[in-house]
């Protein structure tokens, strides 16, 4: 809903771009993916309670550690192989004993008022890899598209605006 005081429109979920990067590479090694669909940008900090002892009135609840949820990323199937491809298969089809090769994703909110020029906010993930790889399936009843949806895990994100979301208001 836009605030009508300040004329604030909300950004539209659409218009975003995913960029993959070796871990500690510059933008110049990213691999540039398109996909249809973003999912899982998500941060919750777990609780513990604690029980008051003598008095059943009340439960204290401390914080915990912050949970993440995986990344899903889905997109129109490809039938050529591409370094997206040969790198979540090396992942998931390799054996306990070889090396995960953790990558930085980058997803960002683009400015429809900018042709994609700019971005409004970025969420960077570190350290992520595959650990789930899914085609959808296919049915001789439905007119759809095959979809391509890889699951990743990271050890974190960050959140960054974008110095031309600045003239958004904050409230």
């Amino acid at each position: 809903m836009a605030n009508t005081q300040s004329g604030y429109i909300p950004p539209v979920g659409f218009y975003f771009s995913v960029h993959i990067l070796e871990e500690g590479a510059g933008p110049s090694s990213a691999t540039d993916a398109s996909f249809q669909e973003v999912s899982g940008i998500s941060v919750a900090m777990e609780t513990e309670q604690i029980e008051e002892g003598g008095d059943n009135r009340f439960t204290h609840r401390i914080p915990g550690r912050t949970k993440y949820d995986n990344l899903v990323l889905k997109r129109g199937l490809l039938i050529r192989s591409s370094g997206l491809v040969k790198w979540c298969e090396k992942m998931l089809n390799g054996n306990l004993s070889q090396q995960i090769v953790p990558k930085t994703i980058k997803v960002s909110l683009l400015d429809a008022n900018t042709d994609g020029k700019g971005a409004l906010m970025t969420w960077v993930f570190v350290s992520a890899y595959p650990v789930k790889w899914e085609i959808s399936s296919f049915d001789a009843t439905k007119d759809e598209l095959v979809v391509d949806s890889i699951t990743f895990t990271y050890s974190y994100f960050d959140r960054q605006e974008s110095p031309s979301a600045a003239h958004f208001p904050t409230s």
